[in-house]
């Protein structure tokens, strides 16, 4: 594409400045973002930049996304804590949309709306300016369902060489669908609990028990963030085995009286249960890991203390660690 000599200069000396903006604000991004978020930034290529002044929209010298970054967070529920981190950080020029609460899109449409800061840059008052004070930039912050989107559907809808209705069609119909999607995400807790949803099964009823037993038994810094996962290895326990939640409650409870227990400070819940097992049930246990082979293996670790008198030798449903 042929650019006039005049945007050609203008673009070279722009992307000289915007270049040593970019290296600032990536570094501050991926040092303070949270690590499950991530992050992207782009300099405007000199045929993006030559076609967006030719839009008349803006001067050529005052591009407000020249460079533009993109902060895409878990799900709706994180844009606020997104959006404070940049406010803190950069200089507010504006925001589109203005508030959350309101649109310009009729209700049948799903163009583009992702949340868009414009910020400028602000030299350290502590240490020698760097030439970049003021400089406006663009930061979209977006789901990653909502990034999903915009990359797999990017030829299809923005830089194309043809417009056509039916792949715009799609593409938009598919932003429908995660749209909802999100709405769904974000309101879970109010939708599990609708007529409709509000159902259980036998196993989603033992693992809700076997969580709030650990959560009466150890102390909360004892326990893993993951309760759910814990509580299925357990509920795969004591299924394998034979022994009834009542029962399993009981000799964590003795183990713990007798010192040992949810007092045992070198081994994980899952293991303290095992340790407990081998020791208040240890013919169950034994018929167990050296029976015929089952799908379902126990972990045992290294530092629990097992029997002398256990022939291990002879294990086909434990998992050993060897020191």
């Amino acid at each position: 594409m042929k650019i006039a000599q005049y945007l050609r200069d203008l673009y070279a000396s722009e992307t000289e400045t915007y270049s040593r903006l970019k290296v600032k604000v990536d570094d501050f991004m991926r040092q303070h973002k949270k690590d499950s978020w991530h992050y992207i930034s782009r300099i405007k290529d000199i045929e993006s930049f030559a076609l967006k002044v030719e839009t008349g929209r803006t001067k050529p010298d005052a591009l407000e996304d020249f460079f533009a970054c993109t902060l895409v967070v878990e799900n709706l529920g994180s844009m606020a804590e997104a959006e404070k981190l940049v406010m803190r950080q950069f200089k507010f020029h504006e925001r589109r949309p203005k508030v959350d609460t309101f649109t310009l899109k009729p209700p049948d449409s799903f163009r583009f709306d992702d949340t868009r800061l414009y910020v400028r840059w602000k030299d350290s008052r502590v240490s020698r300016p760097i030439g970049l004070d003021g400089l406006l930039f663009e930061v979209q912050i977006k789901t990653f369902l909502a990034h999903a989107w915009s990359v797999a559907t990017h030829d299809l809808t923005y830089k194309t060489d043809e417009k056509s209705w039916p792949k715009e069609r799609i593409a938009f119909q598919v932003k429908a669908m995660l749209e909802h999607a999100e709405i769904s995400i974000a309101e879970a807790q109010k939708l599990a609990a609708s007529a409709s949803l509000n159902k259980t099964d036998d196993v989603s009823r033992r693992i809700s028990r076997i969580i709030v037993m650990v959560n009466a038994l150890w102390p909360k810094d004892g326990l893993p963030r993951d309760r759910k996962r814990l509580a299925e290895n357990i509920n795969n326990l004591t299924e394998s085995l034979g022994i009834s939640l009542d029962h399993l409650q009981k000799i964590i409870v003795k183990e713990t009286e007798l010192g040992k227990g949810t007092k045992t400070l070198n081994l994980s819940p899952y293991c303290t249960i095992v340790q407990s097992l081998v020791n208040q049930e240890p013919a169950k246990m034994l018929k167990y890991i050296t029976g015929p082979k089952k799908e379902f293996k126990i972990y045992m670790s290294c530092e629990m203390e097992i029997p002398d008198t256990w022939n291990l030798k002879r294990v086909t449903n434990a998992i050993l660690d060897v020191r």
